[in-house]
């Protein structure tokens, strides 16, 4: 078999080579070796520009998460400086509402010593009006009072004076619908006539101080006559002939005149007083009284009696029985919120 071989190679040597005719499948699987050759190249080639590429992300990531890094640092850092300055305002806040509560308080309590003052202000500014009201019937006055405690009540703005200042303006429409009575007018009527009573003249002073005419001579008459005639007016000055219809008030005496004149002041001073107490049939008997005085004893047909009498006679005309309001409301009122704001908590 060694003998073989050797015969077998040399006779292939020395054999004629022959032309060798190639072969479809053979250029195929050159094609596809050549193919998967570059393939295999283009995949190396794709998964080095690949590495590369990842690479250069994983660099770019890598600077990207240091910068994130730094500035996540940063803002931890902005947060801390924001949380403590946020502690420091809130700190300032809870200072500022601390001194806010106490100027509140303080405020309240100004408020309230202030509305406790004001109300018992108006409390006796109440009571004297409805006093005065009751007493003297003056209308316009009282109106004139509830009105200054309405505006002043207006300037404290308090809410729980919202009572009160309703229960004002309800007394206030009430005096507004009441028939006036002119008190302080009909007080000044009879105090004139009180003090014109003593100027007066009586009946039997009626004439007594005319004054005396003055005698003309007639240039016709001579001296004798004119002197006659002269001394004749002069006794006729001195002798006055007066008729009296009622005989007895010659017979007056001036300390009789001067205790009818009290008399009739008396009788006006009770009328002045039964004005003041609404008694409307006293005051109307006691002005009839002194009208029938004064047409009686004293000289109608002076100016000064005639106005008196007519005086009189428009007051008798005046009624006087009207029922004043008690403004009870208001004075309620203002006890209620005076209590409520005493017992309230400074």
């Amino acid at each position: 078999m060694n003998q073989d071989n050797p015969n077998t190679f040399s006779a292939a040597l020395n054999a004629t080579p022959r032309r060798i005719v190639p072969q479809p499948a053979l250029i195929l699987a050159i094609v596809a070796i050549l193919a998967s050759a570059g393939a295999w190249l283009y995949q190396q080639n794709a998964m080095e520009s690949l590495k590369l590429e990842l690479s250069r992300e994983l660099a770019s990531n890598n600077q990207l998460q240091q910068a994130l890094r730094q500035s996540s640092l940063e803002s931890s850092q902005t947060q801390q400086k924001i949380i403590s300055r946020l502690d420091i305002q809130e700190n300032k806040q809870a200072e500022a509402g601390a001194r806010q509560e106490a100027l509140n308080h303080m405020y309240d309590n100004l408020s309230r010593g202030e509305t406790l003052h004001s109300l018992a202000e108006v409390e006796q500014m109440l009571s004297f009006a409805s006093q005065q009201l009751q007493i003297a019937g003056d209308i316009n006055s009282a109106l004139t009072a509830l009105n200054n405690i309405d505006v002043q009540l207006a300037q404290l703005n308090r809410p729980e004076l919202i009572n009160v200042r309703q229960a004002l303006t309800k007394d206030i429409n009430t005096l507004k619908g009441t028939p006036y009575l002119d008190v302080i007018g009909i007080t000044a009527k009879l105090n004139s006539i009180i003090d014109s009573i003593d100027s007066l003249p009586l009946i039997v002073d009626a004439g007594h101080n005319n004054a005396p005419t003055r005698y003309q001579a007639n240039t016709q008459h001579n001296s004798a006559q004119r002197f006659g005639a002269e001394i004749w007016h002069e006794l006729k000055q001195l002798i006055q002939i007066r008729r009296i219809d009622q005989p007895d008030l010659v017979l007056l005496s001036p300390e009789q005149g001067f205790f009818l004149r009290e008399n009739i002041k008396l009788r006006l001073l009770n009328a002045r007083a039964a004005l003041l107490l609404r008694n409307e049939s006293a005051f109307r008997s006691d002005l009839k009284a002194t009208e029938r005085y004064l047409q009686q004893f004293f000289d109608a047909r002076a100016p000064a009696t005639d106005n008196a009498i007519k005086v009189l006679r428009q007051l008798q005309m005046q009624p006087l029985a009207i029922t004043m309001p008690d403004l009870s409301a208001s004075l309620t009122a203002v006890r209620a919120a005076r209590t409520t704001a005493e017992r309230a908590k400074p």
